[in-house]
């Protein structure tokens, strides 16, 4: 694929990308902004969601900004990912399963010199996902009728992210991002004998402008490369609008409703990483969240401090393309996550963990398809609460380039 290729594809990807942010079904995610994209896309999937302390390479780094400066030398990058997802959530009494999958991401990433690296993209920053079905028995009646509650949507980033070389082993980077995104909850419940039945919806629109900052250090010993990575998140308060619409029988009303603000709050994440020439690294990163300064106004939901802990590693045989045995030129992945999520219901903590493998298979010279399986459980069947569990196939491209410009020293 030629230069120019990339740069018609990329333009267009970027302003006219269905991003869609679900990723799993989940209750849980009826709060909020709903669940958090704290995994990462494209390989760090398949790393555990693992890689402040990761440089980018022949696929990007998303988690930590200062990562991009890591690019091959005179290459322009192009990303895009899809998912799909078996979820199964129950509780003591009732089971459900549902089926999802889209594309979800895509970005691009340009070297300009040896101290500048640009990357811009749309990225999914949160779900919204769940469906709860109930009854509930008609007032002065034996009859019941069918109510169900359903969220659907979420947030993206689009984003433009720079790093830059401070001197010889550190790198800082920023994304500049604007985070929008339809949130909808509704309620409905179906007629029955005298009870005819209503429809509330709540849809709500959030947006708003956000930074974001990293860090990395790098220093070499013989044949390893030892890197540590810092990232920094400022709490923010997205300009929200709510439109609150009932429905019963043949009346629709529009519902007073104060006009509220969505926070994402402050968050720092530390990342370790060791890499041995290309053929093997290996990697932890723990993030911190300041949940519990957030108040959602109901009784039975507290919220904390969130802490995510992952561990990542990767093996590639060979970087030898012409190898004759082509599975020496994969790169195999493995990885697993922790995380003790902002959520506390009815004094119940809701945490999660996730297990990851997957595998890189090279295309062309440079380019490379990723493929990620990951296994998941999340809340508890304790005290009647709901406990998901999960499957998701992830699938990645990265297509590279090489400028014929020369680097400029």
């Amino acid at each position: 694929m030629n230069k120019k290729s990339l740069v018609i594809i990329a333009i267009l990807y970027l302003f006219s990308f269905p991003v869609k942010a679900q990723t799993k079904a989940s209750v849980y995610s009826m709060f909020g902004v709903g669940q958090l994209f704290d995994n990462g896309v494209g390989i760090n999937k398949s790393l555990g969601g693992t890689g402040i302390a990761f440089q980018s390479g022949r696929s990007m780094n998303y988690l930590n900004p200062a990562s991009y400066l890591g690019i091959l030398p005179n290459s322009f990058v192009i990303e895009l990912g899809a998912f799909g997802s078996y979820n199964k959530s129950e509780n003591a009494r009732v089971r459900q399963t549902v089926f999802d999958g889209n594309v979800n991401y895509f970005s691009a990433s340009l070297f300009i010199t040896n101290e500048w690296a640009l990357s811009a993209g749309v990225i999914p920053f949160s779900s919204v996902e769940y469906e709860i079905s109930s009854s509930d028995q008609i007032e002065g009646e034996l009859s019941t009728y069918k109510k169900t509650f359903t969220g659907r949507g979420g947030l993206n980033k689009m984003y433009l992210g720079n790093s830059f070389k401070v001197y010889e082993g550190l790198s800082a980077g920023f994304n500049a991002s604007y985070i929008f995104g339809p949130l909808t909850q509704k309620e409905a419940a179906l007629q029955s004998g005298s009870f005819s039945g209503y429809e509330l919806v709540n849809e709500r629109t959030a947006a708003g402008f956000y930074l974001d900052y990293g860090l990395q250090y790098s220093m070499k010993n013989n044949e390893w490369l030892y890197t540590a990575g810092l990232t920094f998140g400022s709490d923010k308060k997205l300009h929200t609008t709510n439109d609150l619409v009932l429905t019963y029988g043949e009346n629709t009303d529009t519902l007073e409703q104060q006009q509220s603000e969505i926070t994402i709050p402050r968050r720092i994440g530390l990342g370790l990483s060791a890499k041995q020439g290309n053929n093997f690294r290996i990697g932890v990163d723990y993030e911190w969240g300041n949940w519990s300064q957030i108040n959602y106004s109901n009784p039975n939901l507290n919220t904390r401090n969130s802490n995510r802990f992952s561990l990542g590693l990767e093996y590639s045989p060979t970087q030898n393309r012409s190898d004759e045995d082509w599975f020496k030129t994969f790169s195999y992945r493995a990885g697993a996550n922790y995380k003790q999520s902002y959520l506390q219901i009815d004094n119940t903590k809701i945490n999660s963990f996730g297990i990851n493998i997957g595998v890189g298979i090279p295309s062309e010279k440079i380019s490379m398809v990723n493929f990620s399986l990951e296994y998941g459980k999340e809340g508890t069947l304790s005290k009647g609460l709901i406990q998901n569990s999960y499957w998701m196939l992830y699938v990645n491209v990265s297509l590279q380039s090489l400028w014929i410009m020369t680097p400029i020293e």
